[in-house]
């Protein structure tokens, strides 16, 4: 198997071009990347391409976040809950350094509404999961809460609940089901666009005429099913299928995460469900993450453009003002280092005007041309979802090819202590000596068991030196991304492969200008091309910061 680097991009178009697929997946986010890991592990020929980078739509903007969906209880969805714990459950074993067990605090304050039913809720929460738990509530003094959650001191709180779910980093979980692909033989074509939806004679979908974004070259890739998991850009391709439809599928939910550094909302571990103060019944979260807190998320209707989506000042209050309700300290817009915005696909209600009330189940369609659209959803159903898309196009060929995808490791099949306390070792031995645990435990937490290839590349001081102070990432992981993980620009690295983009203030530019040197070296691009990612990133920052600047 060829290594996933841009350096083998022309080969990897001319087996995708060659021939026939049997399954083009349009769209490689979480969705996207299950489908085509479902399909190639159960024997199709399979490309998945994406007119961006992996994850570089929805699935890197989430609020990071495996979870049963405590909150769908509240509409008695109990079917989805349910569905969600056990999906939980198992990425916890498929993925145990991309999916972490974590404690959620759920504050009770003397005016907190309807507490009863936050316990019955939390015991139905914990009955749905079952044995595929991750621990079962309990009430907990203030001081309790506090101690899990110090950010908490001098809030008021009477008590609190603890439960638990999972945290994730998203994008490094749709990254690690393309390579899991591609161990099946999938090809995965990033910066490829899917211009133009073909039809054969009798006019069914048959590929898609696609655009090369870093070469500008145009090709068919043909197949015999073609899949769209574009996320919220599902109508774009339906409108290519059936130009008369009427009304679009999904109507898309805005949601904005700020970061804000640990010290300014100290968490030891724990998050902290905080409602919001806007009386609108919303509630968001305190996520610890790393030397950085992540706050949010919103959930507001959404009808600009899903290219850009901007953070507006709106955003920002809404998230600081829910904050400061809970904390002591008075957050503001200048202790805010990084933020991102994303769409989420909701299915459209036929009679909702609010994005609260529309559905986050998933929906499989078939047009008529035969092109199969997956969208809704969430990030943690992903599995199901795809599921449900490759047992069509099997059932479509009349064969048995069962799903294989509860078996498939993604990435550390050890137990994660023994590959941290491995991999703490193998740092000492190249030569690293500030922060090594941390260290060793971010390299883990990003790259499982392959943690130990990424330290045999830190052979010089330069490579093992970091990145930034916002997080313990190293130079050898820039040269790691671009010969392993289809890294092909600086964007790539900075905002999904390590995610420095949202927790440094300064969005880690101190190193761009080496680091985009290592990537030009990596994939045979020379030093005009590396200055050009430098300015690009810049902007691509600032873009998404929106209002609050860079």
């Amino acid at each position: 198997m060829r290594a996933f680097s841009v350096r083998h991009r022309p080969a990897d178009v001319a087996g995708a071009a060659g021939g026939v697929l049997d399954v083009l997946v349009v769209g490689a986010g979480a969705t996207g990347a299950g489908v085509a890991l479902d399909a190639a592990s159960r024997g199709l020929s399979v490309a998945v391409i994406d007119r961006g980078d992996l994850a570089s739509g929805t699935s890197s903007k989430s609020s990071k976040l495996i979870h049963g969906g405590l909150r769908y209880l509240e509409n008695y969805d109990v079917g989805l809950v349910y569905e969600g714990v056990n999906e939980r459950q198992l990425l916890q074993r498929l993925a145990p350094h991309l999916v972490r067990p974590m404690e959620f605090v759920y504050p009770i304050f003397p005016d907190t509404a309807r507490v009863r039913r936050v316990g019955l809720g939390l015991t139905t929460y914990d009955v749905l999961a079952g044995f595929r738990n991750v621990r079962r509530h309990e009430r907990i003094t203030a001081e309790e809460a506090v101690e899990k959650a110090p950010a908490l001191a001098g809030s008021g709180l009477e008590r609190a609940y603890v439960y638990g779910d999972c945290a994730t980093d998203d994008a490094r979980l749709v990254l690690a089901n393309v390579v899991a692909a591609r161990r099946f033989g999938a090809v995965a074509l990033t910066y490829t666009e899917a211009v133009r939806l073909l039809l054969d004679a009798d006019g069914k979908a048959c590929g898609a005429t696609v655009s090369d974004r870093l070469d500008g070259s145009t090709y068919d890739l043909r197949a015999r099913h073609v899949v769209n998991a574009t996320g919220v850009w599902v109508d774009t391709l339906l409108a290519q299928e059936d130009p008369s439809r009427s009304g679009p599928l999904v109507r898309p939910s805005k949601g904005v995460h700020l970061v804000v550094p640990r010290e300014r909302v100290p968490l030891t571990g724990a998050s902290i469900l905080m409602p919001s103060r806007q009386g609108d019944g919303r509630s968001m979260f305190a996520i610890p993450w790393g030397r950085q807190t992540i706050l949010g998320t919103t959930d507001t209707a959404y009808d600009g453009s899903l290219d850009v989506v901007a953070i507006e000042e709106g955003d920002v209050e809404y998230i600081l003002d829910a904050g400061n309700a809970l904390f002591a300290g008075g957050l503001s817009v200048d202790d805010v280092v990084g933020a991102w915005a994303g769409c989420r696909p909701l299915l459209r209600g036929a009679s909702s005007d609010g994005v609260g009330d529309l559905s986050r189940r998933h929906a499989l369609t078939e047009g008529a041309a035969g092109l199969l659209t997956i969208t809704g959803g969430k990030l943690t159903t992903y599995r199901r979802m795809a599921r449900d898309v490759v047992d069509r196009i099997v059932d479509r060929d009349g064969r048995r090819a069962r799903c294989r995808t509860d078996e498939i490791n993604l990435g550390c099949a050890r137990p994660y202590e023994d590959v941290v306390a491995e991999t703490i070792e193998a740092a000492r031995l190249v030569g690293l000596t500030a922060d090594v645990a941390e260290t060793a435990e971010t390299l883990v937490r990003q790259h499982g068991e392959s943690a130990a290839s990424v330290l045999a590349l830190a052979d010089s001081p330069a490579l093992r030196g970091p990145l930034s102070p916002a997080a313990t990432h190293l130079f050898a992981e820039v040269v790691y991304a671009a010969r392993n993980e289809g890294a092909a620009t600086l964007e790539d690295v900075f905002a999904r492969r390590t995610r420095l983009s949202l927790r440094a203030r300064d969005a880690a530019l101190p190193s761009a200008a080496a680091a985009a040197a290592l990537l030009a070296g990596e994939i045979g691009r020379d030093g005009a091309w590396a200055a050009g990612q430098v300015a690009a990133y810049e902007d691509a920052v600032r873009r998404d910061r929106g209002v609050l600047g860079f």
